[in-house]
C-alpha cells in the first residue's frame, strides 16, 4: 500500500512544476499534508512549514507559483472569506512571507477589516515580507526584505522600509547609480 501511494505521488513530478522539487522534499511535504492534514485543502504541494487558510479563495497564475508554495517555507497565507488573493503569473518569494487579508480595528480588538490582496505578475517578494489587507502590487515589483507593505504600489518598482515606500523605478531613466 505504501509503494502505490509513493508511485502515485510521486508521478506528479512529470508536471512542469514539481520539476525542480527534490523527492525528499515532496515526500515530507506529502506525510504533513495527508497524514498530518496540515494545509490538507491545498490539491498540490505545500512545504511542510508553511500555514495556508482559505485556499480555496486564492487564485493562482500558474505552476512557477505552485512550486513556490512547495518550496518557500513558513510562509503564513490567511485569506478571510469575503476577500481573494491573487498572484500573477511567475511571481515568487522567500521564507517566512505573511499575506492576510484582515488585520484587526485598531480601536477595537475583536472585530477585523478585511480587503482583497493582488499580487501582480513576475513579482518578486523578499524574506520576511508582510503584505496586509488591500493591497495591489503592479507587475514586477521587487518587495525588499522584511518590508511591511501596507498600501498598494505601481508596476516596475522596488519597494522596501516599514512601511513599504518606493526606493526605485525599474527599467526607467531615473534609476540611481
Amino acid at each position: 500500500m505504501g509503494l502505490g501511494i509513493l508511485k502515485t505521488y510521486y508521478s506528479a513530478i512529470q508536471r512542469n512544476y514539481y520539476s525542480i522539487v527534490p523527492l525528499g522534499l515532496l515526500i515530507l511535504n506529502w506525510i504533513v499534508q495527508r497524514i498530518f492534514r496540515i494545509n490538507a485543502s491545498v490539491p498540490f504541494s505545500v512545504h511542510y512549514t508553511n500555514k495556508i487558510q482559505g485556499f480555496e479563495r486564492i487564485q493562482i497564475g500558474d505552476d512557477k507559483v505552485r512550486t513556490n508554495f512547495a518550496v518557500s517555507g513558513g510562509t503564513f497565507i490567511t485569506v478571510f472569506e469575503g476577500t481573494q488573493l491573487k498572484i500573477g503569473a511567475g511571481t515568487i518569494w522567500a521564507y517566512n512571507v505573511c499575506i492576510q487579508t484582515g488585520n484587526h480595528k485598531f480601536n477595537s480588538l475583536d472585530e477585523y477589516e478585511v480587503a482583497s490582496i493582488t499580487i501582480g505578475e513576475n513579482c518578486w517578494l523578499g524574506n520576511g515580507v508582510v503584505l496586509l489587507a488591500g493591497v495591489t502590487l503592479g507587475s514586477n515589483v521587487v518587495v525588499g526584505a522584511n518590508a511591511v507593505v501596507t498600501k498598494s504600489f505601481p508596476s516596475d518598482v522596488v519597494i522596501a522600509g516599514v512601511p513599504a515606500k518606493i526606493i526605485r523605478n525599474i527599467g526607467s531613466s531615473d534609476m540611481p547609480s
